[in-house]
């Protein structure tokens, strides 16, 4: 890791499959893991960026911006943008950015999607851990717009280690070597969180 960080709020919720599913309050640039994800949208739907992500941008010398600006990562669904050389003001060995479309479109299955992308990178690069900020309030979408997006991302990361530990056992891929998975949470609706991402554990 690039520099230290202080210890957040943090929680396991359980495993699954050998992958330790964990809650952190941290943003994508303080993530302490091998690979920090975030999510962009093509536009803010108020003004800019805020929270996390702005933090991240902030990390990264204002480069996320720029390069949406330019039309080389422009947010669009599914885009990707991976940063293998992050500074030292980012903690994790790399970063990846991935396109959310524009924001009035928005449902919890386009998060669920980029959940999948995420956890799928993390595998195809070899990482032991892995951390996924959907930021959404960052990005200007009101709390109540976002209701149900909790569930969504648990099952799809749940759906997503059982494909790539399928793969491997037809013997089509090594093993997969992520070990833990973190989704990155505010502090204010950590409590909240944890018991949504909970549920949907049990509810396996």
């Amino acid at each position: 890791m690039n520099i230290p960080n202080p210890t957040p709020e943090r929680q396991t919720l359980g495993s699954w499959q050998g992958v330790s599913l964990d809650i952190a309050a941290w943003d994508g640039a303080a993530a302490d893991v091998d690979l920090s994800v975030a999510c962009m949208f093509a536009r803010e739907l108020d003004g800019g960026l805020r929270g996390g992500l702005l933090h991240l941008d902030n990390a990264l010398s204002g480069k996320l911006v720029r390069l949406r600006d330019e039309g080389v990562f422009t947010g669009e669904m599914g885009e990707t943008l991976l940063v293998r050389l992050p500074p030292a003001t980012v903690v994790a060995q790399a970063v990846m950015v991935i396109g959310m479309g524009d924001p009035s479109q928005w449902t919890p299955a386009t998060t669920a999607h980029a959940v999948a992308t995420a956890l799928g990178a993390a595998v195809h690069l070899g990482v032991t851990s892995a951390a996924f900020a959907p930021s959404l309030l960052d990005s200007g979408l009101a709390p109540g717009v976002t209701a149900g997006v909790a569930p969504a991302m648990m099952k799809a990361v749940m759906r997503a280690i059982d494909a790539h530990v399928s793969i491997a056992a037809h013997g089509l891929a090594p093993a997969p070597s992520l070990r833990r998975w973190v989704f990155d949470v505010g502090a204010a609706g950590f409590s909240s969180a944890a018991a949504q991402f909970s549920a949907a554990l049990a509810d396996r």
